[in-house]
């Protein structure tokens, strides 16, 4: 599930960024439409309206007040008609300079944006959820592993097959590894190796490697090797084995 969780967060980007260039094309398009009607306002018949409004104005300027307002005729023919398609002209030239988006249309789209953006990766979130938490709580365990000290198992392979091993081999083998900071655990007797070797559990690996340089001095070159089931029952619990064998056999004394 981390993949579903990568997915998530890349279109998660994916979809803000779609959503930036959404409200730069938007505002794009309102300017060029805007540009565009600005452009339709110069144009013969809006010049024409324009001209007869302006000569209907300039008429009704020039004209002597005859008698009181409320004996004033109302104004008839063909100059009346053209002042009314001059002011609605106007009017509609004034309302169409308006922003072909409105804001709260726009703004809708954008919130509306941004909460399915949210969702799609909320929804990867959750379908990774299980597993991730889980991968989470391996990851703490594995790290808590790690970081506790280790405990080393001293075990006397030196035995021959169907007989006994040297005695005392896994008590001084013991002390090396003492000495050389290790915690000890269980020292005692694991069969038949006809060499010695540095056994591991999972996760320890790399402590393993350290201890046999550590022990190099003492009992050379050990090979590292996962541990096998005996020395795991053998060693009752412990994160490393050190395995004596035969060819180390000497260092009993």
């Amino acid at each position: 599930m981390d993949l579903l969780k990568e997915i998530g967060a890349i279109l998660g980007f994916v979809a803000f960024g779609g959503l930036a260039v959404l409200v730069f094309m938007t505002f794009q398009q309102a300017r060029h439409l805007r540009r565009l009607r600005e452009w339709a306002g110069r144009a013969p018949e809006r010049a024409a309206a324009e001209e007869a409004r302006a000569d209907t104005g300039a008429a009704e300027a020039t004209m002597p007040a005859i008698g009181s307002a409320e004996d004033e005729p109302a104004e008839s023919g063909p100059g009346a008609v053209a002042r009314m398609r001059g002011e609605v002209a106007y009017r509609y030239e004034e309302l169409d300079r308006r922003s072909p988006v409105s804001p709260l249309v726009l703004g809708l789209g954008l919130l509306a944006l941004i909460a399915a953006a949210v969702i799609l990766t909320g929804g990867f979130g959750l379908l990774s959820g299980d597993d991730g938490g889980g991968g989470a709580e391996k990851s703490t365990a594995a790290k808590s592993e790690q970081s506790k000290e280790p405990e080393v198992a001293v075990l006397n392979g030196t035995a021959p097959e169907g007989g006994v091993g040297v005695p005392g081999t896994a008590k001084a083998a013991s002390v090396f590894v003492e000495d050389a900071g290790w915690k000890v655990g269980e020292v005692g007797d694991a069969g038949s190796f006809p060499t010695s070797s540095v056994m591991f559990e999972d996760g320890f690996k790399s402590d393993a490697k350290t201890l046999a340089s550590d022990l190099s001095d003492q009992l050379g070159d050990l090979e590292v090797v996962p541990i096998t089931p005996e020395v795991a029952d053998a060693a009752k619990g412990a994160d490393l084995a050190v395995v004596v064998g035969q060819d180390d056999q000497g260092i009993a004394g």
